[in-house]
């Protein structure tokens, strides 16, 4: 058995076409067609850069999570030259 997967846009008139890849076998085949759910206008909101790196770090164990005030207070021991926070 052989599966293909591809995306596909339904508009009004319902009619879909679809161009398999050219080692696709032939003869009979089965097609499901799978409505997407969208998720809501709040929901899909684009994630930026940081977001989107940070949600898929983990720290590594033993190691609480950091927050921005964390963040923002090594920064700022840096920019003074302390060592110790």
């Amino acid at each position: 058995m052989r599966a293909h997967r591809t995306r596909v846009h339904v508009d009004a008139d319902r009619e879909l076409r679809v161009t398999l890849p050219r080692d696709f076998p032939v003869g009979e085949a089965e097609v499901t067609v799978v409505q997407v759910q969208r998720p809501s206008a709040v929901a899909s909101r684009r994630l930026t850069v940081d977001e989107f790196l940070a949600a898929r770090l983990s720290p590594p164990p033993g190691v609480g999570p950091v927050t921005l005030d964390d963040i923002e207070r090594a920064i700022a021991a840096g920019a003074s030259g302390l060592r110790s926070l």
